[in-house]
């Protein structure tokens, strides 16, 4: 069975009609006051302004006297309503209830006080960058998010994957937010939906020009130059540096093994080099120029599993593990739950008995191809990879 989203409570099936679809439990949804909204953010005051958005202005929320805190925005129509009640996880920033106006269109959601993401790696105020454990940590969380999404029925597209778009909770746990641009249905349902391409300039996929090119892989390409933009600390677009384009600038660097060259300099090397080069050989499997190539987000989460316990690795585990190595005397693997500290073998990295299928990449491409829409898509000098196990990355032109 397979839905159309529209903009009722009702959905309709697309094949196996002899079969009604299955009803899905919606988590509740309050409806406020706009009196209530107005009253609850000083009305809409520069105080209490958060950011912007998609499609509309945040601002932070005093409700029901104060005992609940939240965020309002004044949006645009679109799907944000309908895909967020359908979705609940503690991977997105939730749905609280929203308000129709006869004049605006508001929505209410959970109060991020930590910021953004993008807040955190490129801030201008003295604070200390994230460490590489926290960065790790949040890779791992936001593709958890977006693997969340694709896996839901029906599925949902995000459309606009970006570090500002990544929000921090109490907890410092990163959470997806900002569902404006976000489709929900089958990948072969979206012929009836004549909606053009959108996103953010850097983020976007290159293969998106037009409303049928719209799969799964647009999201991992967006996911693929987040990654990137974590481990280096670098704006997916940068003005001020040459080449401006994140991408142009990090996979020539990959493809000639520089990966010191790569990592965020402020926080210093990481404590894995070799998970270090895992994660950004990942985020290099995310932007290949052809989009079947792409990993799947389930695989991208097994990498990112494997790499963050990598690095929350003692040091004295490392230099035991060296040493038993050098000395050829062991070969273990050490307990591989989530919450545990781990060692992984030198050579790739196994989960539950399955090695990673994006531990490694290949380079095979050559020039950038003129038709591409822009040159900040970074294929012209990464072109196609191949994935291979020896959990190093290896390019050849």
């Amino acid at each position: 069975m397979r839905y159309l989203t529209c903009n009722t409570d009702s959905a309709i099936a697309t094949c196996k009609p002899n079969k009604s679809p299955t009803k899905k439990a919606h988590h509740r949804v309050r409806h406020f006051a706009y009196s209530d909204i107005l009253a609850a953010t000083n009305h809409f005051s520069a105080e209490n302004f958060l950011g912007k958005g998609s499609h509309g202005s945040v601002y932070k929320a005093a409700l029901d006297a104060g005992t609940l805190i939240a965020a309002v925005k004044v949006t645009k129509p679109s799907n944000e309503i309908q895909i967020l009640s359908q979705l609940k996880t503690r991977r997105l920033v939730n749905l609280i209830g929203f308000c129709n106006d006869q004049t605006k269109k508001v929505i209410v959601v959970e109060y991020m006080p930590n910021g953004s993401l993008h807040d955190l790696l490129h801030s201008s105020k003295a604070v200390q960058p994230p460490s590489w454990t926290a960065r790790a940590r949040f890779a791992l969380q936001i593709a958890k998010a977006v693997r969340a999404l694709h896996s839901s029925e029906p599925p949902v597209i995000h459309r606009d994957i970006k570090s500002s778009n990544v929000l921090i909770d109490k907890n410092w746990n990163a959470r997806l937010a900002d569902f404006g641009l976000a489709l929900r249905g089958h990948v072969a349902d979206f012929q009836f939906f004549p909606v053009p391409p959108a996103g953010t300039l850097g983020y976007l996929d290159p293969c998106y020009l037009a409303p049928a090119d719209l799969t799964f892989k647009s999201d991992v390409f967006s996911f693929g130059v987040l990654l990137f933009e974590i481990a280096t600390g670098r704006h997916a677009i940068d003005v001020t540096h040459s080449p401006p384009s994140l991408l142009d600038w990090a996979l020539p660097l990959l493809r000639q093994g520089q990966y010191h060259n790569i990592c965020d300099p402020r926080i210093g090397p990481p404590p894995d080099m070799a998970a270090f080069r895992k994660m950004v050989t990942l985020a290099a499997s995310c932007v290949r120029s052809t989009a079947e190539r792409r990993p799947e987000m389930a695989e991208v989460v097994e990498c990112l599993t494997a790499v963050r316990k990598c690095f929350r690795t003692p040091v004295i585990w490392k230099r035991f593990k060296r040493r038993v190595v050098a000395r050829g005397e062991l070969n273990i693997e050490w307990d591989r739950s989530e919450e545990e500290v781990v060692t992984v073998s030198s050579r790739n990295c196994r989960r539950n008995g399955k090695v990673s299928s994006v531990s490694g990449v290949e380079c095979e491409g050559g020039p950038a191809n003129p038709a591409v829409r822009s040159r900040s898509d970074g294929s012209g000098f990464f072109g196609d990879v191949k994935i291979n196990n020896s959990g190093l990355a290896g390019f050849r032109v």
